[in-house]
């Protein structure tokens, strides 16, 4: 293993960057596959997990096949980041690879009972995310500057390829044994040979662990998913203690993985709010279109999710030819028209709520690439803002607050789709019931994009460094 020590020379140091640029470059792919793996369970569940609580007869308690695995993904986002700071990769991502083949296994033979289901599912995104963070920092630490933001906007295409792939894999695998989506992922152990040879097994040296300040963060991050998920008065006194106590331990820790001169950066922080309103309502995004279809067309969930395949596939297209459109247009113009076209994207699904569902479609195709078109940016801009050593603290911080806030964002969404008021009335002529409901909730999304443009335009300055 390469430990990085403050008294290597500056030759010694270009040669350790060439060397594991080039070490990088040819694990990303393998990297990439397993995270592809693992991500396209997310929406696949998301899409089907009634289905399965159903055939378990836990109907009442379907949703935390849901919400649980999405709580372990924004704190373990947050835990790779930081630990990529301080352990070799290949040490994190082997385990990970290992829990998400254990998990797989697991669900698939423990079908018939839920809460190894529940577990199972647990297991697998904790195991297929480790990938993920592992890509991104790597992707920040090791590559050029012209280099980076193609490789984001492939992790992002990615992504969303991903997304495509389950919703797909949900509505036709359910059709017959939902078991089987489990073993998707386990295809992932052919990737462990590429992995252990070419991921850099590179360490900080002489860094200590500040492995108190991890858990105190990790806590807090949980508790704040926990509650919007399940409210309780007890976690936000756990979560204002906690904010407390992690407050009080940078001010006077000798070490903590997030040091004041971190907390107090105003452009990462800038983006860090803006990452937190563009994404509020991403997960909802699938659950809304499965209701339009069944209550207000009618559709069977087979050409809901064939339509919804069509979204991700536009959303992948976009995320390949971001990085490409940073390097040409820059970071604040590709901002000002991804962050215009989610406005439009749900103002116009909120308008023309019945007319079809194939415009609604169309519509989707709109704020979906959107959505895909502000990661690159963000992230780029972000490992700028931010020296090398605190690069996959960042890539933590970020994923822990684009999850973190998706999450909310769907306790939001669920909340007032179950509120009567939603239903009694629409705007522009829109009947009232489901369709009035919809619509208002596309408008509220739309709010929400309008805000982040706005927040945008004040914050722009951040995204101005190096390239405009």
């Amino acid at each position: 293993m390469t430990d990085v020590s403050p008294q290597t020379t500056t030759a010694e140091a270009d040669a350790l960057f060439e060397e594991n640029r080039r070490k990088t470059k040819k694990a990303l792919p393998s990297l990439l596959i397993v995270f592809t793996l693992g991500t396209l369970m997310l929406q696949a569940f998301n899409l089907v997990f009634q289905n399965i609580g159903d055939s378990l007869n836990m109907s009442s308690s379907a949703s935390l096949i849901s919400t649980l695995p999405g709580i372990v993904l924004g704190v373990v986002c947050m835990l790779y980041g930081t630990l990529c700071d301080f352990i070799s990769p290949k040490r994190i991502t082997i385990a990970g690879v290992t829990a998400l083949v254990l998990g797989s296994l697991l669900g698939f033979f423990g079908a018939s009972n839920f809460w190894i289901v529940l577990i199972a599912r647990m297991i697998q995104v904790a195991g297929a995310q480790v990938e993920g963070s592992v890509f991104l920092v790597m992707a920040m630490k090791y590559l050029k500057d012209n280099e980076k933001a193609v490789y984001l906007g492939v992790f992002n295409a990615v992504y969303y390829l991903a997304s495509a792939f389950g919703v797909f894999a949900g509505g036709f695998i359910t059709s017959f044994d939902w078991k089987y989506l489990f073993l998707v992922p386990a295809l992932s152990i052919f990737c462990v040979p590429f992995i252990v040879k070419n991921t850099p097994d590179i360490s900080a040296k002489g860094e200590k662990m500040d492995y108190i300040g991890i858990i105190i963060f990790a806590l807090f991050a949980a508790l704040i998913a926990i509650y919007f998920s399940f409210p309780s008065v007890w976690y936000i006194v756990g979560i204002i203690a906690l904010a407390a106590i992690f407050a009080l331990w940078v001010a006077f820790s000798s070490h903590p993985f997030l040091s004041k001169s971190f907390i107090t950066n105003g452009k990462f922080m800038s983006i860090v709010l803006l990452q937190f309103v563009y994404y509020f309502f991403n997960f909802a995004c699938v659950p809304i279109y499965n209701i339009i279809g069944d209550k207000i067309y009618n559709m069977p969930l087979t050409t809901i999710s064939l339509c919804l395949t069509i979204v991700y596939v536009v959303a992948t297209i976009v995320g390949v030819f971001s990085g490409p459109l940073i390097n040409k247009l820059g970071r604040t113009t590709t901002l000002a028209i991804a962050s215009v076209m989610l406005v439009v994207g749900f103002a116009g699904s909120a308008i023309f709520i019945t007319t079809s569902f194939w415009l609604l479609t169309a519509l989707a195709c709109i704020f979906i690439a959107g959505i895909t078109a502000v990661y690159t940016p963000l992230y780029d801009a972000a490992s700028y803002a931010l020296p090398v050593d605190e690069n996959g603290r960042g890539v933590g911080i970020l994923d822990l607050v684009m999850n973190t806030s998706a999450s909310i964002g769907m306790a939001v969404y669920s909340a007032l789709m179950a509120n009567p008021a939603m239903e009694t009335k629409g705007l522009f002529g829109v009947d009232k019931g489901v369709a009035a409901a919809t619509s208002n909730m596309f408008w509220i999304m739309a709010t929400a994009a309008l805000l982040a443009l706005i927040l945008f335009v004040i914050f722009r300055k951040s995204f101005k460094s190096n390239k405009q």
